[in-house]
């Protein structure tokens, strides 16, 4: 069972989730959110972009807070995290949702964990009922050495976690993965390291371990040695692509748009329908690779045709949205 607080401090441990873009947090939440001894957590998801594409995958729900089968509390941020966990535990009183005995909250792909745990430490409404809790970041296994090496955040995130999670691990040659580690380590020298594959992810309780004289690091921000290129000109939009696509020619075309624009396009993920399938299509692409589609069993409530949210940096909507016109004509 995952360790609850300790009898000297009976407080809702709050953990933090991040990593940088395409990492496989949220492939991971739902690994997580299928254990039986993840029941009674509550998880808060906030999600950088205009259309929050990964908490419908985890929830396939539209509402604010639902209450999942395996047990779990799933919330979504509408204004600020203090506000959203304060509300959790004014939920739990009047009895609306059962008790929980953690919370997780996954960051986007961009975000700082620092200002979450300096939240829920420094705001005296939350202190009463929450505690600060772990740090979990995850790390690409195929492109986590060039994010550290580039991005300022994925370097924050790293040197602020507790425990980091290698992701995709068996799709990487195991020099590879020594190589990693070795930046992680440079990185973070005392951070607990964990490896996942798609075959065998670790559990919740190694994941958020903590020993009985464990303690919260005092965060600071000139502590952390922040080492990657800033990319403060990195933005988000939203193209609709209204009708349903051929998906052959989709694929292509998104293919050739990441071969082409792969050091630009962060990210892209989306909605699509496509035809002669009644399911959305869930879309996934990292810089240059795409990757396997998934489907959801119904379009959400209140979803008006299809979209891709591109998180990028030096690239615009209208670039994309006339690529899409003139490749897609017939159809967009």
């Amino acid at each position: 069972m995952l360790p609850a607080a300790s009898e000297a401090d009976d407080r809702i441990p709050v953990h933090v989730l991040t990593g940088f873009l395409g990492s496989g947090k949220t492939t991971f939440l739902r690994h997580l959110l299928g254990e039986p001894d993840f029941a009674d957590t509550a998880v808060v998801i906030n999600e950088f972009g205009e259309v929050g594409l990964d908490h419908l995958l985890v929830r396939e729900v539209s509402e604010d807070a639902v209450l999942l089968s395996s047990g779990c509390l799933c919330c979504a941020v509408r204004d600020d995290l203090v506000s959203t966990l304060a509300d959790m535990l004014a939920m739990v009183r009047c009895g609306r949702v059962p008790p929980f005995r953690r919370v997780v909250v996954e960051t986007t792909g961009l975000a700082d964990p620092a200002p979450i745990m300096q939240a829920v430490m420094s705001d005296l409404q939350l202190r009463r009922g929450y505690r600060a809790g772990s740090i979990v970041a995850t790390v690409d296994g195929i492109g986590g050495a060039g994010s550290i090496a580039k991005f300022a955040e994925a370097v924050q995130q790293v040197a602020l976690a507790d425990c980091v999670i290698i992701t995709k691990s068996d799709l990487v040659e195991p020099w590879r993965l020594d190589a990693l580690e070795l930046d992680i380590t440079k990185v973070n020298p005392s951070v607990r390291r964990l490896v996942s594959s798609k075959a065998c992810r670790p559990s919740s309780v190694d994941v958020f371990y903590q020993p009985d004289d464990w303690q919260p690091r005092h965060i600071e921000m000139s502590d952390v040695p922040i080492v990657g290129k800033h990319s403060a000109a990195v933005g988000t939009f939203t193209v609709k692509v209204e009708k349903a696509v051929d998906w052959a020619a989709f694929v292509d075309w998104l293919e050739l748009l990441l071969a082409g624009r792969g050091q630009s396009i962060l990210r892209v993920k989306g909605l699509l329908s496509v035809l002669n399938d009644p399911r959305p299509v869930v879309i996934h692409g990292v810089q240059h690779v795409v990757y396997p589609p998934e489907y959801l069993p119904r379009w959400p409530e209140g979803s008006e045709g299809g979209w891709l949210v591109f998180i990028a940096r030096d690239l615009s909507r209208s670039a994309i949205e006339n690529s899409l016109a003139t490749t897609f004509a017939a159809s967009c």
